[in-house]
């Protein structure tokens, strides 16, 4: 076997193998310690008081977006300081990872999920540009209300509202808590706003997704919304550009 400066080329190589695993485990090891993201006292907290369960405290060590998650414990937990009625609902529930989260979050409340559960409706897509402008129906379509109420492991306090919304809202006239949007597209999300809203209790929150250049459709339909209500648009300072409507009490 050759030799270079006296060591064979495969004791070489793994000594190679070897440093550079060191370094990834250092680097491991630097951004899971130190680039955290801060987390509220609050949430410290109730770790500390024994208030968080296992289940949530692992969601929130693997969810991507810390702080849209913080976002919605802590709101949901003024909704309940609160005391302010009504069912959670989501609208673009996919693989239901998010479904998962507020349900493990608040598992009282009936969640209501809508999603046609097999892909974008192609007519909604005619009208969109920027990402959205990418997509065909075949996108999204990698689920099912099976593999959805797997991941969710919850209990009889999910609603399934499978099809095209908003034509599965029919007979739905529950006063409503929290609304969490993530529909990626103009129409879905004009129609969210304007069914939804009406039925939000006062002190009620809507989260609204991806509000940012890349959807174009999503700002839109929120803008003109916006323009008809009260309240104030709040901005997160999440990855995709989380936004909030805080029913007026």
């Amino acid at each position: 076997m050759q030799e270079h400066f006296g060591i064979s080329y495969f004791n070489l190589a793994n000594i190679l193998l070897g440093i550079t695993l060191v370094v990834l485990f250092i680097r491991y090891l630097w951004l899971f310690y130190f680039s955290r993201p801060v987390t509220p006292v609050s949430w410290e907290n109730a770790l500390k008081t024994g208030n968080i369960t296992a289940r949530l405290q692992k969601m929130e060590r693997r969810y991507r977006d810390r702080q849209r998650f913080f976002a919605w414990w802590l709101h949901i937990g003024q909704l309940n300081r609160d005391r302010v009625p009504g069912a959670f609902v989501e609208l673009g529930v996919y693989k239901g990872d998010s479904a998962a989260v507020l349900h493990a979050m608040d598992p009282g409340r009936p969640l209501h999920l809508f999603d046609t559960f097999s892909g974008f409706p192609a007519g909604d897509l005619l009208v969109e540009s920027g990402e959205a402008a990418t997509y065909t129906p075949d996108n999204f379509a990698d689920t099912s209300v099976d593999s959805v109420l797997k991941n969710i492991s919850g209990n009889h306090n999910i609603i399934i509202h499978q099809g095209y919304f908003p034509d599965t809202v029919s007979g739905f006239v529950s006063p409503v808590a929290l609304v969490n949007m993530d529909l990626d597209l103009y129409n879905p999300t004009k129609a969210g706003l304007e069914f939804f809203y009406p039925l939000l209790s006062p002190g009620g929150i809507i989260f609204i997704h991806d509000y940012n250049y890349k959807w174009p459709g999503i700002i839109r339909a929120v803008d003109d919304f916006m323009t008809t209500i009260p309240e104030n648009l709040i901005h997160l300072p999440d990855i995709d550009g989380t936004v909030m409507i805080i029913r007026n009490k």
